[in-house]
């Protein structure tokens, strides 16, 4: 059987108050740790952006953040490798110290005088101020090294030719891991600005090289290419739709599209007509209808064909002026219809021929003249020419009618005459057809004698009269 033990009254109260006084000095070492913990510090429990700063005073608590901020690692990977490290103090990065400060006295003051037994872990989200040293920080990463890997440029997208669409079509880009400063920069900044906001004390930092950091292409579809292919395009079509229909009175010549597209010349990203080759069409046109100048056959009234070599009537392209026409009317892209650019124009033509039915014929061997109009014989008459001396003789050739008078007053100073006609149609170097009504007659050999004129065309009254009625300045009378 156990002995039971029974404690002496005295007994009792010396364990109880032993028990009293272990309690009471408990209870003192507590509130003893409580008052060294607290007094001048932020107290216990106590974090701030996840960082323990318990137990530390407004100073010690600043230089702690301050650090941690500072010695945070900023790792660089590429292509899944780490290829820099360094932190944000080398970056140029830091936390105003000053502002911290202020922050971190007035949550010690707050804490302070909300002093608890029993603490309660808190963690703050303090204002903070970023201070960034642009400087320090491009020269870091411009400094840089990010690995060893050889680096290739990228290239741009650029427009080519086609020459079996016959179109401008774009070439793709290439994309280079060249990097490109600024775009680091601005990306590394961006990143880490984003990493401070979520976590401004948090661990280390992971930046991913990729094209946000390489130079970048002019891409095939950017603004700059399209707009350049639709421009390019575009000529290439305002070029294949052009076309240039000549008049020659009645009769055309077509200059069609098949003919202009052969001109065009593509260079590169650039497109022209090919000059030259505009240039020889215009002198080949200037070769086939040019009228002026040149011998000319004449189907007399006979029946006979002559040959005038001293022809000064008719048509001449003006080359260099009709060149500029043509390269305007290509770049317009539209189907123009016009008359060839003169620099000499006749009455009238159709086709390479420039009578076109209209014409005065003079045989001065037959003494005989013929007004034609649009192919009808209007009238028929004999005349009497200039006297076949060198110096009186009637110029054989072409010419058009240099104008009209009635009356007018003929004279000369070599010959000494001073005569009045009624009619006057002058053509050449001062002769002219008038009437002559001082002539008994005309035709026959009469030139020949005396009755002979100084160069001009003597015409009866009624035929002058006639003749000057139907015609007007620029019909063209040929003498043979």
């Amino acid at each position: 059987m156990k002995k039971k033990i029974r404690l002496s009254r005295k007994a009792q109260k010396i364990i109880l108050g032993v028990s009293i006084a272990a309690a009471v000095l408990l209870a003192a070492g507590l509130f003893l740790y409580i008052y060294i913990s607290d007094n001048g510090t932020l107290g216990r429990s106590i974090s701030v952006y996840g960082l323990d700063v318990s137990k530390l005073n407004a100073e010690e608590a600043g230089q702690k953040i301050l650090g941690t901020f500072a010695d945070r690692e900023v790792v660089f990977e590429e292509d899944g490798q780490e290829v820099f490290r360094t932190t944000f103090s080398e970056l140029g990065y830091s936390l105003d110290e000053a502002s911290l400060k202020t922050e971190l006295v007035n949550l010690q003051a707050q804490r302070e005088a909300e002093r608890r037994v029993f603490s309660v872990e808190e963690d703050f989200k303090l204002p903070y101020q970023v201070v960034k040293n642009q400087e320090q920080e491009k020269a870091v990463l411009v400094s840089g090294n990010f690995g060893d890997k050889e680096r290739t440029a990228s290239s741009d997208a650029y427009v080519q030719y086609d020459e079996n669409a016959k179109e401008f079509v774009a070439v793709n880009e290439s994309q280079g891991n060249q990097i490109d400063e600024a775009r680091l920069l601005t990306y590394v900044s961006q990143t880490l600005d984003n990493a401070i906001l979520k976590d401004p004390l948090g661990g280390d930092v992971e930046i991913v090289l990729g094209t946000e950091v390489y130079r970048q292409p002019v891409k095939a579809d950017s603004e700059t290419i399209q707009t350049k292919l639709k421009d390019l395009n575009g000529q290439l079509e305002t070029y294949r739709n052009a076309s240039v229909t000549y008049n020659f009175g009645e009769s055309t010549e077509v200059l069609g599209p098949d003919v202009i597209s052969s001109w065009i010349k593509v260079a590169g990203d650039t497109v022209s007509i090919d000059q030259e080759a505009a240039k020889a069409y215009v002198e080949n046109l200037a070769t086939n209808y040019n009228t002026i100048y040149v011998p000319r056959t004449l189907h007399t009234s006979y029946g006979s064909d002559v040959t005038i070599s001293n022809n000064e009537y008719g048509f001449q392209i003006d080359q260099s002026a009709e060149l500029v026409q043509l390269l305007a009317d290509i770049g317009s892209g539209s189907p123009v219809t016009r008359d060839p650019v003169y620099s000499i124009s006749g009455m009238k033509r159709n086709g390479k021929d420039d009578l076109a039915g209209s014409y005065i014929e003079v045989s001065l061997d037959s003494q005989h003249l013929w007004l034609y109009k649009d192919g009808a014989l209007i009238t028929e008459t004999d005349i009497v020419s200039g006297a076949p001396t060198p110096e009186r003789e009637t110029y054989r050739g072409a010419w058009p009618i240099a104008y009209k008078a009635s009356p007018y007053t003929l004279t000369s100073d070599v010959y000494g005459y001073t005569t009045h006609v009624t009619y006057w149609m002058p053509f050449v170097y001062g002769q002219g057809l008038h009437d002559a009504t001082w002539q008994s007659s005309f035709g026959g050999n009469r030139y020949k004698s005396g009755a002979g004129s100084h160069g001009c065309i003597n015409l009866p009254k009624d035929q002058a009269a006639l003749i000057y009625n139907t015609i007007d300045g620029g019909y063209p009378i040929i003498i043979y």
